[in-house]
């Protein structure tokens, strides 16, 4: 499957959102740090809801997806942001529940069966099943 630009996916749940939707963690280069939401380096995406860091925990996705041992600090403010931030916990419906098909931009001089609707048709029937 091919992912519109600004999509990820998250590394628990698998599902795909534009990435506004999840809490971004980032081992950063070339201090090998960890840490939340900015920097440049290899990045993991998780949804903000208490199943995805759950597993994410339990199961190490972190540390496997960014090849880095997970400071325990790293989750316990992500467990402090599920607590404390509502609007974290559940992002509104606009923000978190965008399909790749309603970022797709349908011109009317694009021929029915172009790339950018297929990609679209294809993420819609994948969701749906």
């Amino acid at each position: 499957m091919v992912m519109l630009p600004n999509y990820r996916r998250c590394i628990s749940c698998r599902r795909v959102a534009h990435k506004s939707a999840f809490w971004r963690v980032v081992r950063v280069f070339p201090s090998q740090q960890v840490q939340l939401d900015q920097g440049m380096g290899r990045s993991a995406y998780l949804c903000p809801q208490a199943s995805c860091l759950q597993i994410a925990q339990k199961k190490n996705r972190l540390g496997r997806s960014l090849k880095a041992v997970i400071p325990e600090e790293v989750y316990h403010i992500l467990w402090q942001r599920l607590s404390t931030d509502p609007a974290s916990a559940n992002p509104t419906a606009d923000r978190a529940d965008r399909t790749m098909e309603s970022r797709t931009v349908e011109d009317s001089s694009t021929p029915a069966g172009s790339t950018a609707s297929t990609v679209a048709q294809q993420a819609t029937s994948e969701s749906i099943s």
